[in-house]
């Protein structure tokens, strides 16, 4: 089946003309930056985390056969290449810590498409670690990431800085929210708002900070 409607076509025109299979999905799973993960999750069935480790850029869009993500924004003026990708620093405390080791980052907004969905009401459940700083007195620890989360264009989260609502650096916190799905169609969309630290020293440079952070 096609998409439905033309809420999708709007957000993203090159999805015109894409296809659905005929069994629609009642769920999604991505690790954010990283591979495929398969995990337990304390029930007897395994679980997938499909793989999200395109390199992206300043402005991409990514596409798979059931999901997508867009991000925006750069650094003018930042000497080194941009980077979308980050990788964790630290020791991580918390179960599948594997799914952690990795994160997607973008400068002003990042946002994921899931598609193909089974219409009704779901609950969206995103996990969040801040894996680029760390706790210790380094200059690592003096980052603060604050950023909003939309879901099917609601803002649910305002300001939202991962350490402060986990209770440090490298501490897993989930957050749970229930979204409509209509069109087949779920969107997540994370939006850095112009607050937080967005450089900080590191050996004769300077790291810039990338807020929206999954």
């Amino acid at each position: 089946m096609k998409f439905s409607g033309l809420s999708i076509c709007r957000i993203i025109p090159c999805l015109e003309n894409a296809t659905c299979p005929k069994d629609l999905s009642h769920s999604l799973r991505i690790n954010c930056g990283g591979s495929v993960i398969v995990v337990n999750e304390n029930i007897t069935t395994p679980i997938t985390y499909e793989a999200d480790n395109d390199d992206g850029g300043p402005s991409s869009f990514y596409s798979k056969s059931d999901w997508g993500s867009s991000s925006t924004g750069y650094y003018p003026d930042d000497n080194t290449e941009d980077t979308f990708i980050v990788y964790n620093i630290s020791t991580l405390p918390m179960p599948d810590p594997q799914l952690y080791m990795t994160a997607r980052v973008s400068p002003i907004s990042l946002t994921y498409f899931g598609f193909c969905l089974i219409n009704g009401n779901y609950i969206v459940r995103l996990h969040f670690a801040e894996i680029m700083f760390t706790n210790d007195k380094t200059y690592r620890s003096l980052g603060r990431r604050i950023f909003d989360v939309y879901i099917q264009g609601k803002r649910v989260e305002k300001d939202f800085n991962i350490a402060d609502v986990a209770g440090g650096n490298g501490i897993l916190v989930i957050r749970n929210y229930t979204a409509s799905v209509t069109n087949h169609t779920l969107e997540i969309r994370f939006f850095w708002n112009g607050k937080g630290t967005q450089v900080i020293p590191k050996k004769e440079s300077m790291v810039l900070l990338y807020q929206p952070f999954l």
